[in-house]
């Protein structure tokens, strides 16, 4: 996976402005979480099918986010029964092939000590009015 850079408050204030942008027009369902999961994809290398699943799980994640404000409490939430049932469902997968590409996805680290990684979820703000930015910065390697 990719290096991760992390920035103080100071130092993103003092980022250019940039001067690429590239609007991706989505709905803020499943159609966000998969072309996020497909963007990730050269990181991670998912097939189509984990990517469905991943998708899911954050769409997951995502909602109950919203009424639930306690990290530990919504990872746990996040992998109930039923929130394992809805993926399913969601993926028109049986029981066994889910459980094959949730093997895969913790030997691929998605999936850490039962949760997922969070480098891989969308930082999703409510008051950024229906548009999620990801900034990407190319730095040179000295």
């Amino acid at each position: 996976m990719a290096e991760q850079l992390v920035l103080t408050p100071k130092e993103a204030k003092g980022l250019p402005k940039p001067n690429n942008i590239i609007p991706v027009m989505t709905h803020m369902d499943s159609d966000f979480f998969k072309d996020w999961c497909v963007f990730l994809r050269p990181f991670i290398n998912l097939t189509p099918k984990e990517i469905e699943v991943m998708a899911s799980f954050l769409k997951h994640r995502w909602e109950l986010s919203k009424s639930i404000s306690d990290p530990a409490i919504l990872d746990t939430m996040v992998m109930s029964e039923s929130t394992l049932k809805k993926v399913m469902e969601d993926c028109h997968i049986t029981k066994q092939h889910f459980y094959v590409i949730m093997n895969t996805l913790r030997k691929k680290k998605i999936f850490n000590d039962g949760i997922i990684n969070e480098k891989l979820i969308p930082n999703i703000r409510e008051d950024n009015s229906g548009c999620f930015q990801l900034l990407i910065l190319f730095k040179e390697k000295k």
